[in-house]
């Protein structure tokens, strides 16, 4: 269908900076076939609501060539060599390659939805309802686990089971004593932070009351077991002592990033009341971290992501001022990486980036995904601006838009100034000094047009 070339014309001046970002990109590729998968609605609102393009909610669209030649000329003043209609060789290739992607894409959105569903199915409930799962050899094994009544009635075995496991903690000890240090953090993680689910890799074995729909998938702690656990950390004070060791490094490594070892020693004192020797700091790295003993090096203990890189530390970071953290709950926050303090900007960062992401079907943990991609990127770089070379690139990996709308843009500026920055020893750019000048000199221009307009 030919489109109205002055109608076109008209629309031009009532673009947004995203729609003209936009198309100048297509125009500078200078590409005669543009497919893509955006929310037309949300990143090119102005042309959908002339009737250029149609509102496609995620699905595959074609961007016409006359809105972007269109654009060249009367925007753009000729920069970029007109764009030609394609051939039908051009054509027949364009087929032959969406057909390539769509599989693998279509095999990856299977795969979201599977994750999703089993989210969904699985997420708060209680352990009766996973062991229900179970065919009675399983039940019957756990229960000559834990030395616990055998019988052949399924339903009268499930409770066997459950009315023991909650009777007290004897035989919660026994589980905890039979995990892995790898598998209990990601517990503490799930009850720090309230989730109910997370991959682990090496599996769960049935005497441990973790779901897994598929073995060594996404596991699920049910509800009751996790208030179970609750209860039992409440009574000792920890899960496992070693865990809570193990917490507070890698806190202190995600934190920091290029952590120094007598601050480490500083916060350690300062949260727990007693002294973090040196040696035996390098024999919990050797224990709990042995990847990281070659990043150890003078008073330098560098993170993973940089194992490969060398960097001489003492020049660049050793007269850093470094966040000290209030309390030993404020450390393991960090266990994630992707961790910030939740705002209503990052609430609603979230929502923004889902409305910039390719795809009509678009789910949660793909959301999440990304977020804590974007959060780990920014608490690594040195300004938001390299940052945001990172937010262009999943735009070229068709991830989000090629263009983040206005909103999104302003979101990820706010929520950079609220991450804390391993350039920064730790700290947020809205607390430095500098930033909080510019603040109140905005707010002071802002009272003097004020008074102007009086």
């Amino acid at each position: 269908m030919a489109i109205n070339e002055q109608l076109i014309i008209d629309t031009l001046p009532k673009l947004n900076n995203t729609e003209q970002v936009y198309l100048s990109l297509l125009a500078a590729r200078g590409l005669n076939i543009n497919r893509d998968s955006i929310q037309t609605e949300e990143i090119l609102p102005n042309l959908v609501a002339a009737g250029l393009i149609e509102a496609t909610h995620g699905s595959i669209f074609f961007m016409p060539i006359e809105i972007i030649n269109a654009f060249n000329k009367h925007v753009l003043s000729n920069e970029y060599p007109e764009i030609k209609p394609p051939t039908d060789e051009e054509i027949e290739r364009e087929i032959e390659l969406f057909n390539e992607n769509i599989t693998g894409y279509n095999e990856q959105m299977k795969m979201e939805a599977r994750i999703d569903e089993m989210v969904t199915s699985y997420s708060k409930q209680p352990l009766k309802s996973f062991l229900n799962e179970l065919p009675i050899e399983d039940l019957k094994a756990i229960a000559m686990f834990y030395q616990l009544d055998l019988t052949d009635d399924k339903t009268e075995q499930i409770n066997i089971i459950n009315d023991n496991f909650f009777k007290d903690f004897t035989m919660l000890g026994k589980m905890i004593k039979y995990m892995d240090y790898e598998l209990l953090l990601n517990i503490e993680n799930a009850l720090q932070f309230d989730y109910d689910n997370f991959t682990y890799m090496k599996g769960a074995t049935r005497e441990i009351f973790l779901y897994a729909p598929t073995f060594n998938e996404i596991l699920f702690l049910p509800i009751d077991v996790a208030n179970h656990i609750k209860s039992y950390k409440k009574q000792q004070g920890f899960i496992l002592e070693d865990i809570e060791k193990i917490k507070f490094y890698r806190g202190i490594f995600n934190l920091y990033g290029f952590t120094r070892i007598d601050v480490m020693q500083k916060v350690y004192d300062k949260l727990f009341g007693k002294p973090l020797l040196r040696d035996e700091i390098l024999k919990d790295i050797q224990n709990y971290f042995p990847n990281l003993v070659p990043n150890m090096k003078g008073n330098w203990i560098k993170h993973e992501l940089y194992s490969h890189q060398q960097l001489e530390l003492d020049a660049m970071f050793t007269n850093m001022e470094y966040h000290i953290p209030g309390t030993k709950e404020a450390v393991y926050k960090y266990v994630l990486n992707a961790y910030v303090e939740p705002s209503n900007n990052t609430r609603e960062l979230k929502v923004e980036l889902k409305r910039n992401m390719k795809g009509e079907v678009i789910y949660n943990q793909q959301v999440e995904a990304l977020y804590s991609e974007i959060i780990e990127t920014f608490r690594v770089t040195d300004s938001f601006e390299t940052a945001f070379e990172f937010i262009a690139d999943l735009g070229a990996k068709h991830m989000i838009s090629i263009v983040p709308t206005e909103k999104l843009t302003k979101l990820l500026k706010e929520v950079y100034t609220e991450v804390r920055l391993w350039r920064l020893g730790g700290k947020k750019v809205s607390e430095m000094p500098e930033f909080k000048r510019s603040k109140i000199q905005v707010v002071q221009k802002k009272s003097k047009k004020k008074k102007k307009r009086k």
